[in-house]
């Protein structure tokens, strides 16, 4: 018979999660401060993320930034599966021990930074060959703030940024800006977890 931690974890892409009864994710919601900027759980674009990069692989040992990483699935993955020196970043602070718990749990280490979009220079951004991103559109606000930073981030020479997003108005609004700019791609997308996600996956090479 399964421990009862065992029960409430769930493995997709083979990454691990866990549940919200699982007793260490217990623990550390007891122990740690809520989170905000809706860092306060998991969300499904991650998985959009993890299926593209599964069907697409970056190069080994790739350098690979991980915006408003959350609970850092997608950094994971990368750790996990490709090799990748990933950093993970977000601007609530709160998230990061999530996110540890999470790595620790897929036998995987992840660097961590705390920083919002508008703080990221050019000459940091070039230290990275990839950017991924997940569901960091989600407000009008934000459009432009994640529009200079992947202006950025190319003027810097970063080779690839993969952005995954449900289709929500404020990322479609940068994807179509992103399109007439940056020659990127916009290619819808849905994967099967214990639930339905769908949306797109913003593609944008840098040559």
């Amino acid at each position: 018979m399964p421990s009862a931690s065992a029960t409430h974890v769930r493995e997709y892409f083979g990454v691990r999660t866990l549940l919200a009864a699982h007793p260490d994710m217990r623990r550390l919601k007891r122990a740690t401060k809520a989170t905000h900027l809706h860092g306060n759980k998991l969300w499904g674009s991650a998985y959009l993320l993890i299926d593209y990069l599964r069907e697409n692989p970056l190069p080994t040992a790739s350098k690979v930034l991980d915006l408003g990483c959350g609970w850092g699935l997608a950094s994971i993955y990368c750790a996990k599966y490709l090799n990748a020196d990933v950093s993970a970043m977000d601007a609530d602070s709160a998230v990061f021990p999530y996110l540890s718990l999470l790595a620790e749990h897929n036998d995987v280490a992840i660097n961590t930074q705390i920083a919002r979009f508008n703080e990221l220079s050019g000459e940091e951004l070039a230290q990275y060959d990839t950017i991924i991103a997940s569901d960091i559109c989600f407000w009008d606000e934000m459009s432009e703030e994640v529009f200079d930073l992947i202006h950025r981030a190319v003027e810097a020479g970063v080779k690839k940024i993969i952005i995954a997003d449900p289709h929500r108005p404020p990322f479609l609004a940068v994807a179509e800006a992103c399109i007439d700019d940056f020659f990127a791609e916009l290619m819808p997308r849905e994967v099967i977890t214990s639930r339905h996600h769908r949306g797109s996956i913003l593609l944008i090479e840098n040559a």
